[in-house]
């Protein structure tokens, strides 16, 4: 139960309007303009965000939290993994919008002799405003109410400080011109070049930045303040624009209109999203290890920043800091090396001079944007052939690809390479005795392998937006219509399809697309989330012979179906927990470097092995795991004759354990490597669903009827799972607890019956 002053309200504001003028002064031009314009608007507030946490009640909660500004007010979000419950409202709450698009295209049409040309502009404004407050009034987690009252959190604390607004524009430019060339009776060519211009973002208080490693590190910082005046104009280089050719053909066999074979082919560009390219980063912050002090200045005060902090920093009892401090002390003054700063400060442990006794480093998180960023770029192919067979009767067999190019990651520059934390000397201790402290990577070896922590070791992590993954579809698609074939119409349709990508972003990813090894995108290739291998769809209606009879009674029915049958989408397992397999210090879920990177376990066993439990698989742990002969065999196997990985794969055993379903058997990486069931290489379970509906139409004179539906959505009640947990280190793993239409019950496919009556008049 949510207590009134912990529910968010929110108000969301929508408008959507576009406007068409054509003109034709002649038989052979034609103009056509068109405007359009898409906004919304949400405001999202908690119901407390007007209590400071530090006033006494009922003005507050009497918790100095270090949180004075009265639009970060409120409860910090507080979470208990054991019993499982959270105070505060826990929800991201700001303002956010305008945000959307003003849109004008205007297409002039030309006809000359066996041409007809077409040539126009577009040009799109965007406009990405809010305020988001994410972790303003700061998250605490706790594993019990004990962990709680001796306030030592289970995961790092964390709390947001500076200022989240963003007033930011961008602009498209695009011109195309095209050429329909009839160039015989039977051969239609199509020819087009469409040439389109994207400039970076802009933010109109300069509040952006990014990471220049291209500055002195003993004076400069090399997080940057972006916009006029500021030591970075652009947050990337402005490119020459984009050229998009396509290239068509349409061929009538016979010239009778009944065999018609088409082709085609063009380079399509995908426009980044601005929430890709406005990032958060302390640009305007302290960095007392090169002296750099903006304690008091606007620039500090309205950078944002992310600190987390460990539980030695927080300052738990009230009582003894009221008026001396903060539970969250990231908010108080502090002096380093004879030097006071406030507000956002970037620390860490080396800092020359030495920290305050009891003071913990916080360094600062940021993320970046390539300064070579392109835009993404899309390569189709098809070929269609379209057969009447009869008057009523249609196929249609196509062939569809496309590759995708400079396609959207995120990269962490500082990731170290794989395996190295594990040097020989915890090698050597884990296998001899396979604990989980033994196993734990060294964090030294991790430090000194990355890139830029020795020349700037201020940030936490340096999270770049960047283009260089790639997809891959291809499809036969197979189409069968019948038009009124006494009384009867139906599509049937089957689709054979393979998607692969590096990432995905779809609902059953578990992560941000950042690849596991960022010198080696190629090692999260695999089938996209969304790689629907088969589909078939036959949709009939019958319109069932009317009667005459007393107020139509027996005339105006129809039956109708939709009958769907696929085959499962491909998952991805990925542990999340705190173990680091990879020795990068890339976990998610806990006090990592970045923001988690998928870590893969080995499999051996059919895909869809884990697809179709309604109860958790069998798991071994320890001992039990590794004198089972089954899972050390296969946990050994990848290995070969290596002793060392397979000690260190035994020793990996032996600490997360086996899990077994069947005959699927999943067994964790020898620590320092990477599992082989990678991305998207488990498969979930499969789809069949049939709806029916009834419909009874009247009509009355020309103007007049009412038409009265009956709708069975999932008729024959069937059960569909979605996906099962994706974590191997959780208790939730390996079996399904939804259903496919979870997030919209209503509207969404999957769930359980639902009969729906309606009542359509039209006049």
């Amino acid at each position: 139960m949510v207590l009134p002053q912990y529910s968010v309200g929110a108000i969301n504001n929508a408008q959507h309007y576009s406007g068409d003028w054509t003109w034709s002064p002649n038989s052979t031009w034609v103009n056509d303009f068109r405007l359009g314009y898409v906004f919304i608007r949400n405001l999202t507030l908690a119901a407390d965000g007007s209590l400071i946490a530090g006033n006494p009640w009922p003005s507050g909660y009497a918790m100095p939290t270090g949180v004075t500004n009265p639009l970060f007010g409120g409860l910090p979000a507080i979470t208990f993994t054991n019993p499982s419950f959270v105070l505060g409202s826990n929800t991201r709450t700001g303002r956010r919008g305008p945000q959307g698009d003003v849109d004008v295209i205007d297409s002039v049409s030309y006809l000359r002799g066996k041409h007809s040309f077409k040539f126009g502009f577009e040009h799109l404004d965007l406009v990405f405003d809010g305020d988001a407050y994410p972790n303003s009034s700061g998250t605490l987690t706790f594993s019990s109410l004990t962990t709680f009252l001796q306030g030592t959190p289970t995961t790092p604390a964390s709390i947001f400080l500076g200022d989240a607004t963003q007033n930011s524009r961008m602009h498209w430019f695009g011109g195309f011109i095209q050429d329909d060339w009839r160039i015989k009776p039977r051969v239609t060519l199509n020819l087009g070049l469409r040439y389109e211009y994207y400039t970076p973002p802009v933010e109109r208080n300069n509040y952006l930045g990014n990471f220049n490693p291209d500055v002195n590190p003993a004076t400069t910082p090399a997080i940057q303040q972006v916009g006029p005046g500021a030591p970075l104009s652009t947050e990337y280089k402005g490119h020459r624009g984009e050229f998009s050719p396509r290239l068509g053909v349409a061929w009538d066999v016979r010239g009778n209109g009944k065999t018609v074979v088409r082709a085609g082919a063009s380079i399509l560009t995908a426009g980044t999203i601005m929430s890709t390219l406005i990032t958060t980063t302390p640009f305007g912050a302290n960095f007392p290890s090169i002296g750099v002090n903006n304690s008091g200045k606007a620039i500090n005060a309205v950078t944002p920043g992310r600190l987390a902090l460990t539980a030695g920093q927080l300052k738990w009892d009230t009582a003894a800091n009221l008026g001396a401090g903060t539970i969250f002390p990231a908010l108080n003054p502090v002096t380093i090396n004879g030097v006071t700063y406030t507000g956002v400060t970037c620390t860490f442990a080396g800092e020359p001079g030495g920290l305050p006794l009891g003071y913990t480093p916080t360094p600062c998180q940021t993320a970046a944007v390539d300064p070579n960023f392109r835009q993404p770029t899309t390569v189709s192919w098809n070929l269609d052939v379209q057969r009447a067979i009869t008057n009523e009767l249609t196929a249609d067999v196509a062939y569809v690809g496309n590759h995708g190019r400079n396609q959207e990651s995120i990269v962490d520059l500082n990731q170290a390479p794989l395996g190295t934390g594990y040097t020989s000397t915890v090698i050597a201790a884990c296998i001899n005795a396979p604990s989980a402290a033994n196993c734990t990577p060294s964090a030294a070896a991790i430090t000194a392998a990355q890139k830029y922590t020795s020349i700037f070791p201020y940030p936490s992590q340096i999270d770049e937006s960047t283009t260089g993954d790639f997809s891959n579809y291809n499809a036969l698609q197979a189409t069968l219509r019948v038009r009124g074939y006494h009384g009867l119409s139906l599509l049937a349709g089957y689709t054979f399809a393979h998607a692969l990508s590096v990432a995905d972003t779809n609902s059953t990813s578990t992560l941000n697309n950042i690849p596991t090894d960022k010198n080696n995108l190629r090692l999260g290739y695999g089938n996209s989330e969304y790689d629907l291998r088969h589909r078939f769809t036959f949709s009939p209606t019958y319109l069932i012979p009317l009667v005459k009879s007393p107020g139509q009674m027996l005339e105006g029915w129809s039956l109708n179906a939709i009958v769907t049958v696929q085959s499962g989408l491909p998952f991805t397992v990925a542990d999340l927990a705190t173990t680091d397999w990879l020795g990068t210090n890339e976990k998610a879920n806990s006090n990592s470097i970045g923001n988690g990177v998928f870590q893969y376990w080995n499999y051996v066993g059919p895909r869809d092995a884990f697809s179709y439990n309604t109860v958790a698989p069998t798991k071994l742990t320890g001992s039990a795991a590794t004198s089972n002969a089954t899972c050390l065999v296969d946990a050994l196997a990848p290995y070969g004759a290596n002793a060392q990985l397979q000690g260190l794969a035994r020793a990996a055993l032996f600490n997360a354990g086996c899990l077994m379903s069947g005959s699927g058997v999943l067994t964790p990486p020898a620590y320092g490597t990477v599992g082989d069931a990678g991305h998207g290489f488990f498969l979930g379970p499969n789809y069949r669903n049939v709806d029916l509906s009834i419909a009874k139409l009247w009509r009355w004179k020309e103007r007049f009827s009412a038409q009265f539906r009956a709708e069975f959505f999932n008729s024959f009640n069937r059960v569909d799972f979605n996906a099962p947990g994706l974590d191997p280190s959780k208790g939730s793993f390996g079996f399904a607890t939804a259903t496919p239409d979870t997030g919209n019950a209503v509207l969404g496919s999957g769930g359980p019956r639902h009969i729906q009556f309606g009542l359509k008049l039209t006049y």
